[in-house]
């Protein structure tokens, strides 16, 4: 039973890992604001509009905003956020104009700024629609695997021998052991972060304090973003208490950049604990660290597929 028990456990961890990413998607935004509505989690403030960049015409454009605001350190940092306008005839977002923000701090990790000073509505018809998604999940893996394990324990030897000959359980490995290779890798240069670094980097990007950081060294990973050499930095600068303090950060060199000719950085630091720091342009620009999750996600949703339907046909379609 060695190659069936392989077998089905790639399967169940697959359906459960995307169950879990379902339900993580569909609920967690809004049982977020149903337990913080009146928890004075939300902080309002003034921003500034840099700029503004028309994702989507229309009536209602959805316009990208590019503002400027104080951290709850008082430090400046810059921001995108996405909205609908509803009247561009007021011409209510425009460079230079000033518009209230919100920054839900129970969002920690995910980004916790919001345009309206107003909390968000709780959305029963979403929650209803994310319920009626996660039911016809389920169904369709009760049915799946409901039969298929029928089928399996009733004729175990039979169907050892054939998982055993099928390249099933190889896509299954193979896709498990690549997407973790690569989701570390990522992870290694930079351009993917966990949960604890998610939560690091928020703890900077908020509450830290920014600083002008002297570079003391420099070493290239040997990667490339886009064909832009990733280089690691070490670099030194001053605590608020004046104290010299070290630290390092990898850096995506664009064009025309030098590592050479890179003698200071802007820097974030927390100030209770300066050892920890990060270069602020890895804080403040995270699109492409979003594009490649997302494309990461796309892939491993596709390989999950394919393995899936080699599943069912190696069950379902193995001649009698």
């Amino acid at each position: 039973m060695t190659y069936t028990i392989l077998t089905l456990i790639l399967v169940g961890s697959i359906l459960l890992f995307w169950l879990y990413n379902l339900m993580y998607n569909c609920f967690s935004r809004s049982f977020c604001v149903l337990k913080n509505r009146n928890s004075g989690s939300i902080t309002t403030k003034d921003a500034s509009i840099i700029s503004v960049t028309t994702i989507k015409k229309g009536r209602k454009p959805l316009l990208e905003l590019l503002v400027l605001f104080e951290n709850f350190s008082g430090h400046h940092i810059h921001r995108k956020i996405r909205v609908w306008d509803s009247k561009p005839q007021l011409n209510r977002f425009e460079p230079d104009k000033t518009i209230p923000i919100g920054l839900n701090i129970a969002r920690k990790p995910k980004d916790p700024v919001f345009l309206s000073q107003r909390l968000c509505r709780f959305s029963f018809v979403f929650v209803i629609i994310c319920s009626l998604k996660t039911v016809l999940y389920v169904m369709g893996c009760y049915v799946l695997m409901g039969e298929a394990l029928e089928r399996v324990f009733s004729e175990p030897n039979r169907y050892e021998l054939i998982f055993k000959s099928s390249n099933t359980w190889q896509i299954g490995v193979l896709f498990v052991v690549v997407s973790v290779l690569l989701y570390l890798l990522l992870q290694k240069i930079g351009v993917l972060v966990n949960g604890k670094t998610m939560v690091q980097n928020w703890n900077l990007l908020y509450y830290g304090i920014g600083a002008t950081a002297t570079v003391s060294g420099y070493r290239s990973t040997g990667t490339f973003v886009k064909n832009n050499l990733v280089v690691q930095f070490q670099y030194t600068f001053k605590g608020q208490g004046g104290q010299l303090v070290e630290g390092g950060d990898k850096k995506v060199m664009g064009k025309g950049q030098s590592p050479e000719e890179t003698e200071q950085l802007e820097v974030m630091y927390i100030p209770n604990n300066p050892s920890v720091s990060r270069i602020t342009d890895n804080l403040e620009s995270m699109e492409f660290s979003r594009f490649l999750n997302l494309l990461f996600m796309i892939s491993a949703f596709i390989f999950s597929g394919v393995f899936i339907f080699s599943f069912y046909q190696t069950v379902f379609n193995t001649c009698d």
